[in-house]
């Protein structure tokens, strides 16, 4: 089982880093609305999902299996016609190693559940006009 609270902590504390067409955003769940909707207004969307495919269930996984997945991902992506732009994530108070990932554009908040789960991952970040950025869980 998954210890909530130092992961609440771990992913209240970390920053995501998203390359949207040139540009270098770097953002946390603790920025307000206003720089959400300028990171959304650069990215000319409604809403971005940030996913990682790295350490799965939070257990760390080697850069071949993490390198795999990721492919699998972005190729997936890229076959539906899903636009997403690169993102890396990182916990300055902890010692894991950068993630890095994808923030997809307009990606349904119900279909944001399932592909996480899939990889293994207990949360995502969802930047949003209405929420502006905020954590969700997808286990317990």
């Amino acid at each position: 089982m998954v210890n909530t609270g130092s992961l609440d902590a771990a992913y209240e504390a970390a920053l995501y880093r998203l390359d949207i067409m040139g540009r270098r955003f770097t953002l946390s769940t603790l920025h307000a609305q206003a720089y959400a909707e300028r990171v959304l207004n650069a990215a000319h969307c409604h809403s971005l999902t940030i996913i990682t495919v790295d350490n799965p269930g939070s257990q760390r996984c080697d850069r071949v299996t993490f390198n795999q997945q990721h492919y699998q991902l972005t190729q997936q992506l890229r076959h539906l016609g899903i636009h997403f732009f690169p993102t890396s994530a990182l916990a300055p108070q902890c010692d894991w190693p950068v993630e890095h990932g994808v923030a997809i554009k307009d990606l349904p908040l119900a279909s944001a559940y399932p592909l996480n789960q899939r990889y293994q991952q207990n949360a995502f970040v969802r930047i949003n006009r209405e929420q502006g950025i905020a954590l969700h869980w997808t286990s317990s």
